[in-house]
């Protein structure tokens, strides 16, 4: 039903509204694609793109914006190349999303909106890529994450303040839209429709003749056509992998730092007591003391809780000092000065008025330092590899800013440097079906073709804190189809084709003339004077094709038959000259959802959700009406040159 209702109100409505929720910026960081050293093709500048409101989108932020949409497309279709994204409208669209995006956040703001800088940091915070290994905000990752994308600070909290006044701003735009029951209606019952027809197929190698095609009109052809034997851009990559065991049989503790270990931590090792404990929170001491002096007189902690609305929580088995630590010092004080069996308190935190039951109460004998050696050696060395792992990796950096080559540092760390192939950016091998990447290339190839190819060699994290990789990109083919020797075979075979196609669709448009004026199909194929394939009879409802839709399984022949007025016959092409096909529509059954109570509360979902996004629409372009919106079209036209490799 949702393919349905975007088929029936498709626009690019909802291609802009894409980006009026989240910025470009912002997305490359979610993702988790923070990679690129420099942006692509070279777009430098501070100039003025457009003015909207008070504020200016630079032709630099304009440029960067571009290549990360173009980086996130190609990372789903490998075979796009910036020239054909960009001629596609994908500059046109990030320019207008961009313009959205300053225009909600101007508006918000003249009219005393704001996003605090709390907001923000939880934001930034949540962002996976900023996260270290324990999943907590790492500022180390957090400014090697905005060097490596090539933006500063000032921009990302921008781009989330923009992002976080659209949420606040558009939420309530399209909310509460009504549907007319008259609109909804009509629609629902499109969905129990049903058309039964017939599909005839006009084979292209029906038309094949059996001499071979002349060199010219081949080549010809393939000049025509070099876009559709065009092989993506390709990139060979060099790198070296490294882990963390490098450092297993290097790295051991002296006897000075596991004595000092062990005296640093000499709490730890020490005698020591640890009570499991019960406990309730009461907002007030006179109603903790009420609840105390009733445990007392019989009644167990657990009943006491309940009878004033509550329950007990079980502390569990914990020391004196991380009872403080979680509670307050009085209270740990007061649970631990009993004995096992008794109740503790009250006693006050920052939570309220603890009453505690000591359950039971465990002693830890003291243990010398022969005792606990190999579990400090262990940690010692832990500790020693992770930080010899990050010297390493910050080292590695320093000497590839400071001109080192991969090869120099291969040799000097005795890192195993291998090649691979010139590979797609899904690590396929045009020349080798068979060929398989390793499994690191799924984390190495989007940086690998993200950077320029004189860029610094890279350091990439495989397997946090465990694996890394270092590479460098030893050539780039760009994006060509081959030399037509090389596919000649396949050029004459599509070439054929081709022509066959072309005698097709004159047969298959005379055929569907003659069944719209009346003649049946089989007739109509019969005086075609070729032999070809006997019709497929079909029938469908609007509801199955919908459910096709969501699976992207609809033949392109039964979608046009749902478009098509009853007793008329059309013509279309199959896909890559395979042929033609006729459809014909022979019967037209209406469908009724008056009824169907369901079927109608579905549909007007629907329709409040497109209603939604309209009313959305249009209080965006309301707001660029306020504030005001002027494009650069110079700067404009001669960043897209840039980017497309003009001048």
């Amino acid at each position: 039903m949702i393919s349905f209702f975007r088929r029936i109100f498709s626009s690019k409505l909802g291609l802009f509204l894409t980006f009026c929720f989240v910025g470009l910026i912002a997305i490359a960081f979610a993702t988790a694609d923070v990679s690129s050293s420099g942006t692509f093709g070279g777009v430098t500048g501070s100039g003025t793109a457009a003015k909207v409101g008070s504020s200016k989108l630079t032709s630099a932020e304009l440029g960067q914006s571009v290549n990360n949409a173009f980086r996130g497309e190609q990372r789903e279709n490998t075979g796009l190349d910036l020239k054909t994204f960009i001629n596609g409208g994908g500059f046109d669209d990030v320019l207008e999303r961009l313009i959205n995006s300053f225009a909600i956040a101007d508006f918000g703001s003249k009219y005393g909106m704001a996003a605090g800088k709390r907001l923000i940091d939880g934001e930034i915070a949540n962002i996976q890529a900023f996260q270290g290994a324990d999943g907590q905000f790492s500022e180390e990752n957090f400014r090697r994450a905005l060097q490596q994308q090539g933006i500063n600070e000032t921009q990302l909290r921008d781009d989330f303040t923009r992002n976080l006044l659209a949420d606040q701003l558009l939420t309530a735009a399209g909310f509460g839209a009504a549907v007319p029951q008259k609109l909804v209606t009509p629609y629902a019952s499109l969905l129990l429709e049903s058309r039964e027809g017939q599909i005839a197929t006009i084979p292209s190698v029906a038309f094949i003749e059996n001499s071979k095609p002349a060199k010219a009109a081949v080549a010809a052809f393939y000049a025509k056509s070099a876009s559709r034997y065009t092989i993506p851009e390709r990139r060979t990559v060099r790198y070296a992998l490294f882990e963390k065991s490098r450092f297993n049989d290097k790295i051991k503790p002296t006897e000075k730092e596991i004595a000092g270990y062990y005296n640093l931590n000499n709490s730890r090792y020490s005698a020591s007591e640890t009570r499991n404990l019960n406990q309730i929170i009461l907002p007030t001491e006179a109603a903790a003391k009420v609840l105390v002096d009733k445990i007392k007189a019989g009644t167990s902690i657990e009943q006491a809780a309940q009878s004033v609305g509550l329950s007990t929580a079980e502390v569990g088995s914990i020391s004196k000092t991380d009872f403080a630590n979680s509670a307050s010092q009085a209270v740990a004080n007061a649970a631990f000065a009993v004995r096992s069996g008794a109740i503790a308190g009250p006693a006050q935190s920052a939570l309220g008025w603890h009453i505690v039951k000591v359950e039971d109460i465990k002693q830890i004998t003291a243990r010398t330092l022969e005792q606990v050696r190999t579990e400090i050696v262990s940690d010692l060395t832990r500790v020693k590899i992770e930080e010899a792992m990050a010297e390493l990796t910050v080292r590695l950096e320093d000497e590839f800013a400071d001109g080192a080559t991969l090869g120099d540092i291969a040799k000097a760390e005795q890192l195993k440097l291998e090649s691979t192939p010139s590979l797609l950016a899904n690590g396929q091998n045009p020349n080798d079906q068979n060929y398989r990447p390793i499994p690191e290339m799924q984390r190495i190839l989007p940086i690998a073709f993200a950077v320029e190819q004189d860029s610094d060699p890279q350091i990439i994290e495989i397997i946090p804190g465990q694996q890394y990789a270092v590479i460098d990109v030893s050539n780039i083919t760009e994006s060509a189809p081959p030399p037509l020797a090389q596919i000649e075979q396949l050029v004459t075979r599509d070439y054929m084709l081709d022509q066959g196609s072309k005698k097709a669709k004159v047969v298959a448009d005379k055929i569907a003339k003659a069944v719209s004026a009346g003649a049946s199909l089989s007739k109509a194929i019969a005086d075609a004077g070729v032999k070809l394939p006997r019709p497929e009879q079909i029938s469908s409802t609007r509801a199955d094709l919908a459910r096709q839709s969501q699976q992207g399984k609809v033949p392109a022949p039964l979608s046009l038959m749902f478009s098509m007025a009853q007793g008329t016959a059309k013509s279309m092409a199959a896909p890559r000259d395979q042929g033609w096909f006729v459809v014909v529509l022979d019967k037209l059954n209406p469908g009724d959802a008056s009824k169907r109570e369901d079927l109608l509360r579905a549909t007007r979902a629907q329709f409040k959700q497109v209603f939604g996004n309209e009313y959305t629409a249009q209080f965006i372009s309301a707001m660029k009406v306020d504030i005001g919106v002027e494009r650069n079209e110079k700067t404009l036209t001669a960043l897209k040159n840039q980017l497309l490799g003009g001048n």
